[in-house]
């Protein structure tokens, strides 16, 4: 069946925010998308995890897309354009809505599974590269019907206030669960020399996000990946469309994006979290890349975060008026 090479974007918003009270994620932090398709282009400040219940179509991420059918996995990060296509207009798609504090909170845990990396960094990226679905997800029928039963739990519990602390503990063990899937996929897939070495590639990402705060060379990082200098470059320039540099230069940025809008840290103090020579390294790099200074990002989010929960408090006391 013919399918649209792109999308538009949403009708609603180019962007949605998890506190945004326009759209009540907050009470829908788990549900399934069964109707509205297309899903038109969007994007989002949280991550979103989708599992493909029902339905067969296309999985949008800007100008690419790859197929979509009942078993696949996608992780959605934030500041990713994506939607989706079903054919006659028919499907079923789980959201777990995770906010990255959760994932902060989990962090020691969860990044003791490669997999996790994988399946929420590494694979998102790699996916808008590279068509070939044997680099991705997929559950197979039998751990589908298994994970339905803790995907409509999730759902029931997104909706109880008092059960805020169940709901995080399943969805923890959900993300705990595929991230092993994940991992086990990669270990044991049968792919020929040229598909190792972008796995190999792929998994040096990990390397540079553990090391983030160091200082470490492209010979570091060829051997982690297990390949020459030149391969690794080539490999890593074909694969991401930026240098190993660059790539990094990103990483740093968005760490520094998520201190900024998640902690009280100094930007002295992020400067060396995120691995810049110094804050005034910082400053530069990420107005050159953001268009603000960090004082001007951080200013900027409190501000929303302060209109945000000034329209929640007006729509109880309305609620209690009533």
């Amino acid at each position: 069946m013919d399918y649209p090479e792109t999308l538009p974007k949403h009708p609603k918003t180019e962007s949605f925010n998890l506190n945004d009270p326009r759209f009540t994620l907050r009470s829908k932090l788990a549900y399934y998308h069964n109707d509205e398709f297309p899903l038109l282009m969007h994007k989002h400040d949280f991550y979103e995890l989708n599992i493909i219940v029902e339905g067969t179509g296309r999985h949008y991420l800007k100008n690419k897309n790859l197929p979509a059918s009942p078993g696949a996995v996608f992780v959605i990060p934030p500041r990713v354009s994506h939607g989706y296509w079903m054919e006659n207009d028919e499907g079923s798609i789980f959201h777990l809505l995770v906010d990255q504090k959760l994932l902060q909170k989990h962090s020691s845990d969860l990044n003791s599974f490669d997999g996790y990396s994988l399946l929420f960094e590494t694979e998102p990226e790699l996916r808008k590269h590279i068509s070939s679905e044997s680099f991705f997800l997929r559950l197979d029928p039998l751990h589908l019907k298994m994970l339905t039963n803790q995907m409509d739990n999730l759902i029931s519990l997104s909706h109880m206030r008092k059960h805020e602390v169940l709901f995080e503990t399943y969805a923890v063990g959900l993300i705990f669960y595929l991230s092993a899937l994940m991992e086990k996929q990669f270990n044991t897939s049968a792919i020929n020399s040229d598909k190792k070495n972008y796995i190999s590639i792929v998994n040096s990402t990990n390397y540079m996000k553990q090391h983030l705060s160091e200082a470490f060379s492209l010979e570091d990082l060829a051997h982690n990946a297990m390949v020459s200098r030149t391969c690794y470059i080539e490999k890593f320039k074909h694969l991401f469309k930026l240098t190993p540099f660059e790539y990094i230069r990103k990483l740093r940025v968005n760490h520094a994006l998520e201190l900024l809008s998640s902690t009280d840290l100094s930007v002295a103090d992020i400067a060396q979290a995120c691995g810049f020579s110094d804050s005034a390294h910082m400053i530069k790099v990420f107005k050159e890349d953001t268009g603000l200074t960090p004082t001007a990002y951080r200013r900027s989010v409190r501000n929303k975060e302060a209109v945000s929960a000034s329209d929640n408090a007006a729509d109880k006391n309305k609620e209690k008026a009533v």
